[in-house]
């Protein structure tokens, strides 16, 4: 390949890094992913167009293949965490990097499955501690803290202290009706809970993405 050629590789994957910031800023994680897929082609070129030209560092920090590895777990994204895999297990530089990316998308689809695992415990234990979803399920402690950190910071679970530990609450039933905004138009939209933890597509703008779930003092 040319170096011209690698370095439109290298513009085009600094560009796309760029989108996925703005995405993951406004929660629209239909994009997010989107953009994290697109860059995959591009990561390899712009690795060597760097290394040609002396550009540290000469691995840069992958921010589509972190992002991947911490959203699309909780996120139960199988087919993203699914195409990551296959993408650094199928390219050599990644497969054998020392910063072992074949790993991190192996713990990666590891820790899905250790968020569904969790999932359920909440639904069938509201309140229950987060020490024992550690102990009793036989959790790693991190991955535990992990997930429930993301889905506190998307608005899926309460977190609140009870001596050592905490409790934990899903915001509201899964199965109430809840009120939904659109990230893209701000179209509201009320449906079953549950229905707006995952990627819809709204049917006003035909944007695909993760709908801002409103939450009263009450929920």
């Amino acid at each position: 390949m040319k170096i011209s050629e690698m370095e439109d590789h290298h513009g085009r994957y600094v560009a796309l890094e760029s989108s996925i910031t703005t995405a993951l800023n406004s929660g629209d994680f239909g994009s997010v992913f989107s953009a994290c897929e697109e860059s995959f082609p591009h990561i390899v070129p712009a690795i060597n167009f760097r290394k040609k030209r002396g550009i540290e560092p000469e691995t840069p920090s992958l921010l589509a293949l972190s992002i991947v590895w911490d959203y699309a777990p909780p996120l139960f994204e199988n087919a993203v965490l699914e195409s990551a895999f296959d993408f650094v297990k199928s390219t050599r530089l990644l497969a054998k990097h020392e910063n072992g990316y074949l790993h991190c998308a192996e713990a990666a689809l590891e820790r899905e499955h250790t968020a569904q695992i969790l999932w359920n415990h909440l639904e069938h234990h509201p309140g229950s501690l987060q020490r024992d979803a550690v102990t009793e399920l036989g959790l790693s402690s991190a991955d535990v803290l992990g997930i429930l950190g993301k889905w506190e910071e998307l608005g899926v679970i309460l977190r609140m202290e009870n001596g050592d530990s905490s409790r934990l609450h899903f915001r509201s039933p899964l199965d109430a009706v809840a009120e939904g905004i659109c990230q893209a138009c701000g179209v509201r939209g009320k449906g079953r809970k549950e229905l707006f933890f995952k990627s819809i597509t709204c049917k006003r703008c035909g944007t695909e993405g993760y709908y801002h779930v409103v939450y009263s003092d009450q929920q």
